[in-house]
C-alpha cells in the first residue's frame, strides 16, 4: 500500500497533536493552550475521547517520519511493529493537521502545509504504528504509520491519561 502522504515531523517536547482547524477555532493566537488546557493528562484523555484535538505522547523529541495511509493496515504489517495506538478524529472542512505538541505553547492558527492532509469531512479511526528505530534511538528519523478509516460515527474509545505511542 502506498501513503497518500509522507512528511518528516520535528518534534520538540514528547508529542504530537491530531486536529481539524474548526477544533482549535476558539484558541486565540499567541495562547498558551498546553498550560491551560493540555497540561492534565485526565484533559488530554477526554478531548482524546472526544476526537477534537488529539494528544500523543512518543515519549522523546526528535524526528519522525509520517507515513499516510487509507484504510485499515492489514493485520500482518499491525503485528510487526512494537507500537501500536488506535485514535478517533473528526474532521471537518476537509484538513486533518498533525502537529509538534509544543506547537499548542505559542499558538499559531495556520496549520504548516506539509504537515496538513486533505480528507473527506467525518469520523476517522486513527490507527499509529511504529517501532523502535534502526539506531536503537526513539525519536531518531522514526518511522510512523498512520492509517485513517472513515467511520459513520466517532468511535467509542476510552484512555487512561494521555494516549501513548512508546
Amino acid at each position: 500500500m502506498n501513503p497518500i502522504k509522507s512528511f518528516s515531523l520535528d518534534v520538540e517536547g514528547l508529542g504530537i497533536i491530531f486536529y481539524s482547524p474548526f477544533a482549535t477555532a476558539s484558541i486565540a493566537e499567541g495562547d498558551d493552550y498546553l498550560e491551560s488546557q493540555f497540561f492534565d493528562p485526565d484533559l488530554v484523555a477526554a478531548q482524546a475521547v472526544e476526537g477534537r484535538i488529539v494528544g500523543v505522547s512518543t515519549g522523546t523529541p526528535g524526528r519522525f517520519l509520517m507515513n499516510v495511509f487509507r484504510g485499515y493496515p492489514e493485520e500482518a504489517v499491525v503485528e510487526k511493529h512494537d507500537y501500536k495506538l488506535r485514535l478517533g478524529i473528526e474532521v471537518r472542512d476537509r484538513m486533518l493537521c498533525i502537529r509538534d505538541l509544543y506547537d499548542l505553547m505559542d499558538w499559531r492558527s495556520t496549520c504548516p502545509p506539509g504537515q496538513s492532509i486533505e480528507l473527506d469531512d467525518g469520523f476517522y479511526h486513527v490507527t499509529l504504528l511504529s517501532s523502535e528505530p534502526a539506531s536503537g534511538v526513539m525519536g531518531d528519523n522514526q518511522l510512523v504509520g498512520i492509517y485513517l478509516q472513515r467511520l459513520p460515527e466517532m468511535p467509542k474509545l476510552s484512555y487512561s491519561g494521555v494516549p501513548m505511542l512508546c
